[in-house]
């Protein structure tokens, strides 16, 4: 009989900490490029600076990172920042995007998918 879990029983990856410090204190924090994202306190810095986001751009952050290097579809990006019960354009999505690009310097990270919609690229 073998001890490991199984995949009913795992804790999401998204749930999981990212990374842990000596002391054992799980660490709930991403660096990215010049960007510092406290996933606890919704906070990103760039280059040493808080950068402020609305609550949607934070939350399009999270969702890009959790899925990086993997195209979203605008309708995916609405559903987990906006939550299942979002109804509105899916331009709002190209909005919050340019201004995701414009506030941490991302034009190149955040990649438009032609057809699809977009990635967040972890290489640049």
């Amino acid at each position: 009989m073998s001890a490991r879990p199984t995949a009913a029983h795992r804790t999401p990856r998204a749930a999981r900490p990212l990374r842990v410090r000596r002391s054992g204190e799980a660490s709930f924090e991403i660096s990215f490029k010049d960007l510092r994202i406290d996933l606890r306190a919704h906070r990103v810095w760039r280059a040493g600076q808080e950068v402020a986001l609305t609550p949607r751009e934070y939350a399009l952050l999270e969702t890009l990172w959790r899925h990086r290097d993997t195209a979203l579809t605008r309708g995916e990006l609405l559903a987990d920042a906006w939550g299942y019960g979002y109804i509105g354009a899916s331009r709002t999505v190209d909005v919050h995007i340019n201004r995701l690009r414009r506030k941490l310097g991302l034009a190149r990270e955040i990649q438009t998918v032609f057809k699809v919609g977009y990635r967040l690229s972890a290489a640049g």
